[in-house]
């Protein structure tokens, strides 16, 4: 509103000035929001608002006032201590509303500028809050106990493998498979030669001996030798990756033979997966790298494998000490810095669905899920989605769980265990951990005990106490236990009864004490620990090579994870007690082998009359020789270069329960067969 005035301020002779009334957000000492008097915002050159605050206002040609006398502002407590009656509307009302969404904002008591956006994020805080008191008036506690409807949904799900093969190159090979090996031998090939061709056109660019003049196109049956170097050095761990190649008593001869130094140095400087010509700005380039390969082996987990009912959600930390936007610090985990990752795991064998790589606050869509905008909610349902309304359990621990999800996974027939921080924002007022001196008051009516009063020394060890709630038709039972510290967990289909009993060590009597131990407690123990599983099975055989690039760190996780799946798949096809199952260093070493001999050919080289020297030597050799090794299966009937060759002496047949002598050898194989008219024990031994 412009109006003619005198004033002993000079005019502004520029364009008119917008300011925008708001309201002053204000900290009490008890620690709550307070919106309290109006004042005038203005934007600044850099495009902030900032508090403009005249001595006298000039209304003239100068200014232009959006609201005058703030007659439709009205103060709202967002943290209201009494049930004092709240305004349905938003914290501004129309018309002034439109204005403030786009050019408003608020300073601070220190005299430090806020945007928008800060201001925003104050503001959802306050709301996170409300809905919290809005969430302990729908929850109706109950004393009965016996209403409480324990009843776990319905679970006909087929558990298994969805795969047909029970040898170890077989189950790896269905989640490394063709397309997705010629995918990366694609990308390898593309990517050295965008690095290397700008090196040709200028003369002498390259050294005499550099190695990019060695370079030459891989393929598919060469990246599988790489996985099965990759894969024996994390069963045997040298301090230099050259010792590997080394020669000597230390030497270790079979490396040579699998790859040449210096093409494996190649393949891994090389090594890609997704063309960087693709790769576009934004929160979706942090993982593009990586990405392809990502989605594709959380598209396998699920596809060839179904799960029992019970299943885990936790965070991992992968050891990562370079330099990255999204490096995470967890004290509590082995690694303690690194790149975080979220998994859902099976909670018994500690297979791994699906995993969730941290990239900070553009991990997931900004957009709520099933009308939840907190992160954790939102992760939970992002790995949880495609198990959904099947009847699966679900365990979880406080940084994930909350009232109002386990309520929303019951109702999607989705049951839930897990702990609960009753310090969270979204923690219902009716069990929340509150100050002692309100619950004197009378201020809130708290249905749990406080920490101070349930550690007391007269609680005795192993008490817990129970309540029961019916939030939206849904039946939820809370349990807070004593152990060395106070528990409080949430479940949707057990509760405390029938207790149990666990062993404890009594520090005060130095000896082992029996205590009583609620049910949910024990099943909770008994199934979280999924991701903790998948996590010790790496700790024992992983690949410890360094590398600078970040996402060929998260490469080396990835291939030693889908070795634990295909180790797992193999126990669950072999569960007859006929035959051994191998151990996962043994399921290792076999894969190993098998891929680096998988369809691989022999070639003969130098003369036929010289070609055995070295077996004639031997021959002449007094002491007796070893009998040469028999190979996997997945070598011996892959069907290629098995041809018959000649031996100097006879040796014994090698094929199981033949006990005659032959002069006839595999030449891919070198094991003794017989093929004679009466037997062929060579296609026997290759069948």
């Amino acid at each position: 509103m412009d109006a003619p005035s005198t004033s002993s301020a000079t005019p502004s002779t520029s364009g008119p000035k917008p300011l925008v009334v708001g309201k002053k957000v204000v900290m009490t000492p008890e620690g709550t929001l307070t919106l309290t008097e109006d004042v005038l915002l203005e934007k600044t050159a850099s495009g902030r608002l900032k508090s403009f605050c005249p001595e006298t206002i000039h209304v003239g040609e100068g200014l232009s006032l959006i609201d005058e006398g703030g007659s439709h502002l009205r103060p709202r407590n967002l943290f209201p201590e009494t049930n004092a009656e709240r305004d349905e509307g938003d914290i501004f009302d129309e018309p002034l509303a439109q204005a403030l969404a786009g050019d408003s904002g608020s300073e601070a008591d220190d005299g430090e500028e806020l945007t928008l956006e800060e201001l925003q994020q104050i503001l959802e805080t306050a709301e996170d809050e409300d809905e919290a008191e809005d969430t302990s008036e729908e929850l109706q506690w109950s004393e009965d106990f016996s209403s409480f409807r324990a009843v776990q949904e319905d679970f006909n799900e087929s558990v298994g493998p969805k795969i047909v093969g029970t040898r170890p190159f077989a189950l790896f090979q269905q989640i490394w498979d063709q397309p997705l090996m010629e995918s990366i031998a694609t990308e390898t090939n593309r990517f050295a030669w965008q690095h290397i061709a700008p090196h040709f056109e200028v003369e002498d660019e390259l050294a005499e001996k550099s190695r990019l003049r060695q370079w030459a196109d891989t393929s598919v049956g060469e990246l599988y030798k790489l996985f099965s170097v990759l894969l024996l050095m994390g069963m045997c761990v040298r301090g230099r990756l050259d010792e590997y190649w080394s020669t000597g008593i230390l030497g270790m001869p079979g490396f040579r033979k699998i790859m040449q130094k210096d093409r494996f140095l190649l393949l891994m400087r090389f090594l890609h997966f997704a063309d960087n010509n693709t790769i576009h700005h934004g929160d979706d380039k942090k993982l593009a790298k990586i990405r392809p390969l990502l989605e594709h082996l959380n598209k396998k987990f699920v596809d060839i494998y179904s799960p029992r009912r019970e299943m885990s959600i936790d965070e991992s930390l992968l050891l990562w000490k370079g330099r990255i936007s999204w490096m995470q610090c967890i004290r509590s985990k082995a690694a303690r810095f690194g790149i975080k990752t979220y998994k859902l795991c099976e909670a018994v064998s500690g297979y791994v669905l699906k995993v969730i790589i941290y990239t900070g606050k553009g991990t997931l869509p900004r957009a709520s899920v099933f009308g939840f905008s907190s992160s954790t909610a939102k992760i939970v349902l992002e790995l949880f989605k495609d198990c959904l309304g099947r009847g699966f359990t679900l365990f979880m621990d406080n940084f994930y769980n909350s009232i109002a999800l386990t309520r929303f996974l019951k109702s999607i027939k989705t049951d839930v265990v897990g702990t609960l921080n009753r310090r969270r924002v979204d923690c219902p007022q009716d069990i929340k951990a509150i100050n002692e001196k309100r619950m004197e008051r009378g201020a809130v009516n708290c249905k749990l005990p406080t920490a101070n009063a349930f550690m007391k020394d007269s609680v005795p060890r192993g008490a817990y106490e129970e309540q029961m709630a019916d939030y939206e038709g849904v039946d939820i039972s809370v349990t807070t236990w004593k152990d060395n510290k106070m528990v409080t967990l949430a479940s949707t289909y057990v509760g405390a009864e029938p207790a149990e009993t666990v062993q404890r060590y009594d520090k005060k009597e130095k000896t082992t004490v029996t205590i009583p131990c609620p049910k949910i407690i024990k099943d909770y123990n008994a199934h979280m620990g999924g991701v903790d599983l998948m996590d010790s099975f790496l700790g024992r055989y992983r690949i410890r090579i360094k590398s600078r690039k970040w996402y060929i760190r998260i490469f080396y996780h990835l291939v030693d994870m889908a070795v634990i799946n295909s180790w797992v798949l193999y126990k669950k096809s072999n569960n007859t007690n006929q035959t051994k199952k191998m151990t996962l260093g043994d399921f290792r070493s076999e894969l190993a082998e098998a891929l680096c001999n998988y369809k691989k050919s022999v070639e003969k080289r130098g003369r036929p009359s010289s070609s055995n020297i070295e077996r004639e030597l031997e021959a002449k050799k007094p002491r007796r020789k070893p009998l040469n090794p028999v190979p996997v299966k997945d070598v011996r009937t892959d069907g290629v270069a098995h041809n018959e060759g000649r031996c100097l002496k006879k040796n014994r047949c090698r094929l199981p329960g033949c006990n005659g002598f032959s002069r006839t050898e595999c030449t891919k194989c070198h094991v003794a067969l017989c093929h004679t008219k009466d037997r062929n024990c060579f296609a026997a031994f290759h069948s």
